[in-house]
């Protein structure tokens, strides 16, 4: 199998992928962190690290924070041999991956060797059907989702993968041959839906992650492109929890994946991806068990994904989710992005309010954007707070980023 890297001018760097070309053994049981230089830097590197048996601390290294972390511990970039012990040295793990932090600090969760090769044995069954034979990777190979699908997926079944430093729409549909799985986020889905002209798409797949897409859009794709898209529901801790396909109204656990709620309706998850242990400060056991802050509703044929608690607000004792009043805003003409989030007023006896920021050219009032909600969701009061902006920030997952 061959790993090809597309730099802007068509021209392809192959690597042939095998134990023989990516192990040393001067890395066994090394321990370092992998930044983010490059996704082609990255990709080469954990594959070293996959058959060297090292020990990969992943980062987006503009987290300053994590970084300077690291370097007290004395963890070293992982092409530099440390001299000094670090606290992960006598931990038994593969991977380590930071959380994003959207529910506070960010969490190292360690994976395995076997945390990864059981959750891509799992996914290998699932994808069967669509009989791959080429991945193509638009996002980042430094947290969990790139990994798993873009990376070890393909890597363990023998299939070939494209990928290039920054995709345009346009890429994509260029490179898109049968059988071929594009691994990707909602971010892109929605740039496709606005290109004019089609493809027919059929025997293709599109994987998407990191933020649940709308049922508007995903429709939209089906019909313009003949294709199918995959949504995979899951964190850095718990590894893969569910998915959906297209308009499927209900999440389908993965196999060997154990759903529960505790008194608040919050999900808990116990399965064999979970991250053995969390470094935060400390290393926590989590003995296979994880309990996330997400609402859902268990159905016998599946479950219905509700919204974190932090992005879920009640209005006459039903939960609405920020999720959804993203996707109600950015359908209005002139709305580029909406981020929003539930704050609570502490000089107020209203409790919480709605703070709302808009990508957007046009300036909206407050009394405008407060119809729209009240037209799609309630006509109940409730306060928000609006902010209009050129630029709503992204990350390299295309995750709005709050810097309020």
């Amino acid at each position: 199998m061959y790993l090809s890297v597309l730099n802007d001018s068509g021209k392809v760097k192959k690597y042939s992928i095998s134990k023989d070309e990516f192990v040393d053994v001067r890395l066994h049981g090394h321990v370092g962190y992998i930044g983010t230089q490059s996704k082609e830097s990255n990709a080469l590197n954990l594959l070293k690290a996959y058959y060297s048996e090292s020990k990969a601390i992943l980062l987006d290294e503009t987290n300053k924070v994590i970084v300077e972390q690291l370097q007290a511990l004395n963890v070293s970039e992982f092409s530099q041999k440390s001299k000094e012990k670090t606290i992960f040295d006598n931990k038994d793990f593969f991977l380590m991956y930071y959380t994003s932090g959207s529910t506070g600090i960010p969490v190292g969760a360690l994976k395995s060797k076997k945390n990864i090769e059981l959750e891509v044995h799992t996914l290998t069954k699932l994808l069967e059907p669509y009989s791959i034979k080429k991945v193509i990777v638009t996002v980042p190979f430094i947290h969990l989702y790139g990994t798993l699908f873009g990376l070890f997926y393909p890597l363990l079944n023998g299939i070939d993968i494209l990928f290039k430093e920054h995709f345009l729409p346009h890429d994509l549909l260029d490179l898109i041959e049968p059988y071929t799985m594009v691994v990707t986020t909602p971010l892109y889905i929605k740039a496709l839906n606005k290109i004019e002209e089609g493809k027919n798409l059929s025997q293709s797949l599109f994987i998407s992650s990191t933020a649940p897409l709308d049922e508007v859009s995903v429709e939209q794709f089906n019909i313009k492109y003949n294709t199918d898209i995959m949504q995979i529901f899951g964190s850095t801790e718990t590894g893969g929890i569910g998915y959906k396909l297209n308009k499927d109204a209900l999440w389908k656990p993965f196999e060997g994946v154990n759903l529960s709620v505790n008194a608040e309706e919050e999900l808990s998850v116990s399965s064999p991806f979970i991250s053995s242990s969390l470094y935060k400060e400390k290393f926590i056991q989590t003995h296979g068990s994880i309990q996330t802050f997400d609402y859902v509703t268990l159905e016998q044929s599946g479950f219905k994904l509700l919204g974190r608690s932090s992005k879920i607000f009640k209005l006459a004792g039903k939960r609405y989710s920020t999720i959804q009043i993203e996707n109600i805003l950015e359908e209005i003409e002139g709305i580029s992005k909406a981020l929003v989030f539930v704050e609570l007023a502490k000089e107020s006896l209203r409790g919480e309010y709605i703070d709302i920021t808009l990508e957007s050219k046009k300036n909206f009032s407050t009394k405008e954007i407060k119809k729209v909600l009240q037209d799609n969701l309630s006509n109940l009061k409730f306060s928000i707070q609006l902010s209009i902006v050129d630029k709503i920030l992204v990350n390299k997952v295309g995750k709005k980023i709050h810097i309020k």
